[in-house]
């Protein structure tokens, strides 16, 4: 029997959102190593779903491990040209379940769930298994050719389970809270592959299971965090440092950043890593240590050009001495200024400093 579409939720079931949220948000953030035997079972049971009963199951004990296995077994086929194509075993059946569901639940009011369920977790650009990845791939770069990386990228993108956490929620939510009908098979699947695997690495006959981090410390807007230690860590030994969701290196990461150095500017590519050291070191100190130039002044403002490849692009400094108290302050202005007043103008929002009645 068909079920009325559903457009609008009561006050009980909202209230019951934020609960669910947490559930899977709590389950994604799992450290505890992972159940072998119930990993392989829900593995064993998705593959058969889609009529590839018994793969070969290998299980790793951080990522960087999968993609040694992951190397090693592609080249294995390789040499013998034997197909070992990635499959999406797990994008049918969450495709199925998803259509499923919607012809039961608004899609205005199953985008709104969704939405509602993501909030506060983990974003994709934030993810750590997005960052994890990309050191990954960084690292292999010295190893293994360039045809060979983007064969990698092509068959073996993990599973990151800390997103799907949330797709999961949403989909668990519409089945227990809203009554939708759904097919126990594929919710089975989703829901088992979540609980009890970390990173899959889904091939055709064959699928590599990472173990969860042991170590795992985010800050309040849950991104990968963590000062003079590894952010993430692995029973392996496998880590990564990371400063508010974004990627150190480990000789910045393992220093407080009260002791990270201005000339480490000039040798980062990365803008993200760029624009967190700018943050952390202060302009002031930027200005102590690398080669600046002082463009102009006028009263007690002084504009200054640091002479150095530091960002992007070049770096102009507005420096403003109080005259009660004798503090410096230093603030970066674009570098299209071309006086101290014009950059003074530009901090307040293009009032010309002339017409000020008191400056401050």
């Amino acid at each position: 029997m068909s079920q009325k579409l559903i457009t609008k939720l009561t006050p009980e079931q909202k209230v019951l959102i934020p609960v669910y949220r947490e559930k899977w948000q709590k389950i994604a953030l799992y450290t505890q190593p992972i159940n072998r035997q119930k990993a392989a079972e829900a593995i064993q049971f998705a593959y058969s779903l889609m009529g590839d009963p018994n793969p070969e199951i290998v299980f790793s004990d951080s990522p960087q491990a999968a993609f040694d296995i992951l190397l090693d077994k592609i080249w294995q086929r390789w040499e013998s040209k034997d197909d070992y194509g990635h499959r999406h075993i797990f994008k049918d059946r969450w495709e199925l379940l998803i259509n499923e569901l919607e012809m039961q639940v608004a899609h205005e009011l199953f985008t709104e769930i969704d939405r509602k369920m993501g909030e506060g977790s983990l974003q994709p650009g934030q993810l750590w298994s997005h960052i994890l990845y990309s050191q990954i791939e960084e690292e292999w770069q010295d190893i293994v050719s360039e045809i060979s990386i983007k064969l990698l990228c092509l068959w073996s993108y993990p599973i990151p389970t800390e997103l799907w956490s949330s797709y999961v929620a949403s989909v668990d939510f519409c089945i227990s809270v809203l009554n939708c009908n759904y097919n126990s098979d594929d919710w089975q699947v989703l829901e088992s592959i979540v609980k009890h695997c970390g990173w899959i690495y889904p091939l055709r006959n064959l699928c590599i299971i990472c173990d969860r981090p042991r170590k795992l410390l985010l800050d309040d807007e849950y991104r990968l965090h963590a000062v003079e230690k590894p952010a993430i860590e692995f029973s392996d030994g496998y880590s990564l440092y990371a400063y508010h969701g974004v990627r150190l290196p480990e000789a910045y990461g393992k220093l407080n950043p009260q002791e990270w150095q201005p000339e480490w500017l000039l040798t980062t590519k990365n803008a993200e890593l760029r624009r967190v050291l700018i943050e952390e070191i202060g302009y002031e100190k930027i200005c102590q240590d690398l080669q600046t130039i002082e463009i102009d002044n006028w009263q007690e403002y002084t504009l200054f050009r640091i002479d150095d490849d530091a960002d992007i692009e070049p770096i102009f400094i507005l420096k403003m001495i109080c005259p009660s108290t004798g503090n410096i302050h230093t603030l970066r202005v674009p570098p299209n200024v071309n006086s101290a007043k014009e950059a003074v103008e530009w901090i307040n929002w293009g009032v010309d400093p002339e017409d000020f009645s008191i400056q401050t």
